[in-house]
């Protein structure tokens, strides 16, 4: 993160607290904050790895900021009836690395932690790579969970949702082909777990009110942007806005603050721009 970054998130906090206290003092709804992360490894600092100890120091800060974690269902429920807890929080993960179902996966359980993992239903099969993988050579870091790691994390808890069927930017998709993407994928999905699979994360966050309503007519209840802030409960729960870790755990402290919300606008303007890959 650039410093300068880390600076306005700063200066920015003691306003959201302020925000915050009139929340907890009943005045207005609880917001929730959706944390994010990719895919665990043994070094960072590629924009997707979180190391094993960073990714349980970021546990820890949730637990000192005394976040109550949540289900995702079931806190977007309690944030449409304007009932969340104060500092209510839900964990994701996109793209189905296999880091996180082995690893992420078993230290939440320990912790008594749920979460919510978004998989590519079309890289299940152990022979397919992420493009922006291609060149690594840690296949560790790199693997993909496969049907019986899914299945199997699946029975245990962890709570799995649609990343479509091979993660392209639906904003340069035809309607037609966004469809396909969006219900084939919760289909695939559905057989492999026999049991419904319900939320959704847009593919590196690319969404419109158009896709969203796509989104909406093929069955998911959740969608999840990469838009940074936090929700209320007037928001729509087809395009939630959700932060990403970053390694500091002050960086993250700073983000369950609402310190980041302020680079929405820099989040619109990316969204228009399309990813870089």
């Amino acid at each position: 993160m650039r410093p300068t970054t880390r600076t306005a998130a700063r200066i920015a906090r003691p306003g959201v607290r302020v925000l915050d206290g009139i929340s907890r003092a009943g005045a207005r709804p609880q917001p929730l904050t959706l944390l994010g992360w990719h895919r665990l490894g043994r070094t960072s600092g590629d924009g997707l790895t979180t190391t094993f100890d960073d990714f349980r120091r970021h546990l820890d800060v949730l637990d000192e900021w005394g976040a109550t974690v949540l289900p995702l269902d079931t806190a977007v429920e309690l944030m449409a009836a304007g009932e969340l807890p104060p500092r209510a929080v839900a964990l994701t993960f996109d793209d189905g690395y296999a880091s996180v179902s082995e690893q992420a996966w078993p230290e939440l359980r320990r912790r008594g932690l749920p979460a919510t993992m978004f998989v590519v239903s079309g890289y299940l099969d152990g022979r397919r790579t992420f493009s922006w993988d291609r060149n690594d050579s840690d296949v560790e870091r790199i693997r993909l969970v496969e049907r019986p790691g899914l299945i199997e994390a699946a029975a245990d808890g962890l709570d799995i949702g649609s990343h479509t069927v091979s993660h392209r930017w639906l904003r340069h998709l035809n309607p037609r082909e966004i469809a396909v993407e969006l219900a084939a994928s919760r289909a695939g999905l559905e057989d492999v777990l026999q049991r419904p699979v319900r939320s959704f994360a847009y593919p590196m966050g690319g969404w419109t009110p158009a896709i969203r309503e796509q989104v909406a007519a093929a069955g998911y209840d959740t969608a999840i942007t990469v838009d940074r802030g936090r929700n209320g409960q007037s928001h729509d729960p087809l395009s939630l806005r959700r932060c990403f870790a970053f390694d500091r755990p002050d960086d993250l402290r700073l983000q369950l603050d609402g310190g980041f919300t302020w680079v929405r606008p820099i989040d619109t303007f990316r969204q228009r721009r399309g990813p870089r890959l």
